[in-house]
């Protein structure tokens, strides 16, 4: 039965229109020739009737019953009669039958009275339906009234007889040209309606409606399981598609579908970006207390503009996107810092081996293997949680390539860190301090550069010291502004994303920087925080 009822649009509306015309000219059809045929025989019944009573006037008839002798000039008369109004048979008769004028097939001797009785006795105009042997006749009947004077006496009657055949044939044309206007309409109905389910079809772009109700679930399934919210109006500014992730991102209302824009979103800023005519890409934003990214797409139909589309992005789900690829790239370059030391020492030992100095080899393969077991040994035994030892494993091998000491000063310890303190964070505190660290010292004569770590009481407080020349003065609080650098253009991003971090673990950074002596960052962050207590 479902694969009955999915048919083409064409087809049911071609049903549809076929039956409805079938169903409504059937029905008029009906009607009018109904009403027709009744009008036909009306009309004959009154042309019957008025052509009898007209001759029954006639000086000529009225003359000839007072005379009381026929003359040929009634059956002239009756014949000129009959073909002007194309009777089958006019009958002019006295009281007794006789006929005194006749217009007809064959003339008889007399007529029977009977039919006429109503018009002898009592003066009555009337029409009656009477059969002639097989032939079916209307007459129309009429006294012939004589005035003698003192009196008045019917002393005749007038009978315009058609023949009910003729009236039928009649009825039968004026049916058929019904039928054949009937047939145009029906034609002219199915064209019309094949125009109307092409035109149809064009507009849905040549889907049917079982395929469009279908692509509308899908686009809305598709656009609700998005974590991009996305809101879509007409030209005029209403709304009429917004899926759940942009209710949340911008905190709007439920049911807002078939509401303006304007009435919905406050932000002017915002309301210029969405109505841009040309669109905009990748538009930082600042809506309510949130960031948002920001792409809109206006769409066109031949020309003109029938609405727009656009996006929105939770900026801080582009950093973890970001964080997420700098994370890849540090663990790419302390990979690739560590690969470069080991190989370098590689090639040192199989050149003292080439040169037979087996001894120089086997005193730098215990010397490396010595401070291997001290690094891991410290990593495995005081610093236990695996996040930082691996961030710390690569900055050792950073650090030996750049040829720097790097150490980890005595009474560090950490247990694993709360759960809420994540990889990404610790990689963007600890991985920018350090690196930082690393090229303060870079143009010194002592390279070095101590880390601490502890987690005793309720905070966990990390230390990076570096031998450098210092911040100098009138720095302050400025490094932590983005783009602000002391090391040239298209810089210092490091130490905001670093204060951006802790500000969102509810942590604080302090400072100590001397002249020619170097730099202490003290990172602070709490094991419990606000929002997951």
């Amino acid at each position: 039965m479902e694969k009955l009822l999915r048919v083409s649009l064409q087809v049911k509306i071609l049903g549809l229109v076929i039956f409805l015309l079938l169903l409504v000219l059937s029905l008029v059809t009906f009607m009018v020739a109904y009403m027709e045929s009744n009008e036909d025989v009306e009309n004959a019944e009154n042309l019957a009737i008025q052509t009898a009573i007209t001759l029954s006037y006639m000086p000529v008839i009225q003359q000839s019953f007072l005379s009381d002798r026929p003359t040929d000039e009634m059956d002239q008369l009756a014949d000129q009669i009959k073909e002007e109004v194309e009777a089958s048979a006019i009958k002019i008769v006295n009281r007794e039958g006789d006929i005194y004028g006749y217009a007809g097939a064959e003339k008889p001797e007399s007529v029977p009275i009977k039919d006429h009785y109503r018009a002898l006795v009592y003066g009555s105009n009337y029409v009656l339906q009477t059969n002639d042997g097989e032939e079916q006749l209307l007459k129309g009947i009429s006294p012939i009234i004589i005035d003698y004077g003192d009196y008045k006496k019917v002393e005749g009657t007038v009978a315009v007889a058609f023949q009910m055949q003729s009236i039928h044939s009649e009825i039968a044309s004026d049916i058929k040209k019904i039928i054949m206007a009937s047939g145009t309409v029906f034609l002219l109905g199915i064209a019309g309606s094949i125009f109307l389910a092409r035109s149809i079809r064009k507009d849905t772009l040549g889907l049917e409606p079982f395929e469009i109700s279908a692509l509308y679930r899908e686009r809305n399934a598709v656009l609700q399981s998005v974590k991009e919210g996305m809101i879509a109006f007409d030209h005029n500014g209403t709304i009429t598609m917004i899926n759940l992730s942009a209710r949340e991102l911008l905190e709007l209302p439920d049911q807002i579908e078939h509401h303006n824009i304007h009435d919905v979103i406050t932000s002017p800023q915002l309301l210029d970006l969405v109505h841009s005519e040309k669109g905009i890409v990748n538009k930082e934003l600042q809506y309510k207390d949130k960031t948002v990214i920001v792409n809109s797409r206006p769409i066109f139909a031949e020309h003109n503009r029938t609405g727009t589309v656009v996006s929105f992005r939770d900026k801080t789900e582009i950093k973890k996107m970001i964080d997420a690829i700098s994370e890849v790239r540090q663990y790419s370059e302390d990979l690739r810092a560590q690969a470069h030391e080991f190989t370098s020492k590689l090639y040192v030992i199989l050149g003292m081996i080439q040169l037979g100095k087996y001894e120089q080899a086997i005193q730098l393969i215990q010397e490396e293997a010595h401070t291997q077991e001290q690094v891991t040994s410290m990593f495995f035994r005081d610093i236990r949680d695996e996040k930082v030892q691996a961030i710390l494993l690569g900055k050792f091998a950073k650090a030996s390539e750049k040829k720097i000491n790097f150490s980890i000063e005595d009474g560090s310890s950490l247990d694993p860190l709360p759960s809420h303190i994540q990889l990404s964070p610790l990689i963007v505190i600890i991985g920018n301090l350090i690196n930082n660290a690393f090229e303060a010292v870079a143009a010194q004569p002592a390279k070095n550069v101590s880390f601490f770590v502890t987690d005793l009481g309720n905070d966990i407080i990390f230390e990076i010291a570096d031998g450098g020349q210092g911040l100098g003065d009138g720095v302050g609080e400025r490094i932590f502004e983005k783009g602000f650098s002391l090391k040239g253009n298209d810089r210092g991003y490091g130490l905001a994303n670093v204060k951006e971090e802790v500000d969102m673990l509810e942590g604080s950074i302090e400072i100590s920087s001397q002249a020619q002596e170097g730099t202490i960052f003290t990172i602070i962050l709490p094991k419990h925080i606000k929002k997951n207590t």
